[in-house]
């Protein structure tokens, strides 16, 4: 199998859990501040969307350029701050849209990921503090990140 599709099969199986997880929640619960720390499982993917749209708008010219974009210091200057405008500019959002456009991000991130191609995704060491694969960054990047807050509205989910 090709690292794209490992790649890809990896992200659906951590996506497909948490999505069959949020199909039985009453929009109520999606949308209840509190459930997940301080935000509602709505704001959990609200957060997860910003940082994997960030990663889709960035990879391309990084991966060209080698440098680190601007945004990346300004997230980790004041990750919380950062967090907290991601998850204000989607809170108009109703549950469902907003699942629609966490979906959304993931088959953008996609597209990014098959236009690098194969060679990209298995360059090793693609920037300085990224010692490994660029596919092995992703997984991690991207499928870590999500994998934490998935264990943590999983958790909220069978509280209820």
């Amino acid at each position: 199998m090709s690292t794209l599709t490992n790649l890809f099969e990896a992200l659906s199986q951590e996506r497909a859990i948490l999505l069959d997880t949020l199909k039985s929640l009453p929009d109520a619960l999606l949308d209840q501040k509190g459930v997940v720390g301080e935000w509602s499982i709505k704001n959990v993917l609200a957060h997860l969307t910003g940082w994997e749209s960030v990663v889709t708008h960035f990879l391309p010219e990084r991966l060209a350029s080698g440098i680190r974009p601007e945004i990346l210091s300004g997230i980790g200057a004041d990750e919380d701050a950062w967090n907290a405008q991601q998850v204000a500019s989607r809170e108009q959002l109703t549950p469902k849209e907003q699942l629609d456009e966490f979906e959304q991000t993931r088959q953008a991130l996609f597209q990014v990921l098959s236009n690098v191609g194969e060679e990209a995704l298995n360059r090793q060491h693609p920037w300085p503090e990224w010692e490994g694969p660029l596919a092995t960054c992703m997984l991690e990047e991207i499928g870590g990140h999500e994998r934490e807050h998935c264990k943590a509205v999983l958790a909220a989910a069978q509280r209820r």
